[in-house]
């Protein structure tokens, strides 16, 4: 009976180790499993944030390393302006400012505009000035809005008017999503045409581009042209505080019927 009872508690035993044998078997297979299914988890997370960064990274030029120009002008109802944004040179923080000289410098040295981020919105961020599909703030600190100013009696649009080279014939026209219009290109010429609605955009004129072509073919050591206060060797642009006025209706009677041909 003694070896019966011996004999039943050795098998016992030799159950239960057995038992805990297989339930640890269990628990290591599990373990591995989940680790292998988090690290594939992690690598798909990789994968996933990278083709995020892609997407939102700068995607060509300009580089860090480009120092590009390019030159811009005002146009408001039918009147070329002789306004230019002032020199906001001096507390530049990303390389897109002006130096009060009719040219936009575009040479970045931050990575947040470069390539696809290298914009007007940029710019116009630096110079702390507005633009936008609605509002247009000219360079004397006037804001012009499409819901209430006129040209000839027609509601007015805000266009952006790029060519996209010097030899470029036709511009590209702009009259959405304004902010996002790249500056892409040495040697672009950009108007902001405030104009009617209706007006052709034939009848806006090409910026001059005398400057820039001069600008361009100078060494790096001669292209500071306006840069310094009183330094008179670039263009002579003036400015002027005189606003764009807002056409309003009247209720005039002519003196005479005839045609007016003025």
């Amino acid at each position: 009976m003694a070896r019966s009872a011996a004999a039943k508690k050795v098998a016992k035993a030799a159950s239960t180790g057995a038992g805990g044998k297989g339930g640890g078997g269990d628990r290591n297979i599990l373990f591995p499993a989940a680790m292998i299914l988090v690290a594939l988890l992690g690598i798909a997370l990789v994968f996933v944030a990278r083709d995020q960064r892609s997407d939102l990274a700068p995607a060509g030029d300009p580089s860090l390393d480009d120092h590009w120009h390019s030159a811009y002008s005002v146009y408001v109802c039918d009147e070329l302006s002789p306004m230019v944004f002032e020199n906001d040179s001096a507390d530049d923080r990303t390389g897109i400012h002006t130096h009060g000289d009719g040219l936009i410098h575009i040479h970045p040295f931050v990575s947040t505009v470069t390539g696809q981020y290298a914009t007007l919105g940029a710019f116009f961020n630096e110079n702390q000035t507005v633009l936008d599909d609605n509002t247009f703030e000219l360079p004397n600190g006037q804001v012009l809005s499409e819901n209430d100013f006129e040209c000839d009696g027609e509601r007015a649009e805000i266009r952006v008017l790029k060519w996209n080279t010097l030899a470029a014939e036709k511009p590209v026209v702009f009259t959405e999503d304004l902010r996002d219009v790249r500056l892409n290109e040495n040697g672009q010429l950009l108007m902001f045409a405030v104009v009617a609605e209706g007006a052709d955009d034939s009848e806006i004129p090409r910026p001059d581009d005398a400057y820039l072509r001069q600008y361009l073919g100078l060494s790096d050591e001669q292209r500071p042209l306006g840069q310094n206060e009183g330094d008179q060797t670039g263009p002579v642009v003036p400015t002027t505080d005189e606003p764009f006025a807002t056409e309003e209706p009247t209720s005039e009677v002519p003196e005479s019927d005839e045609p007016n041909d003025n």
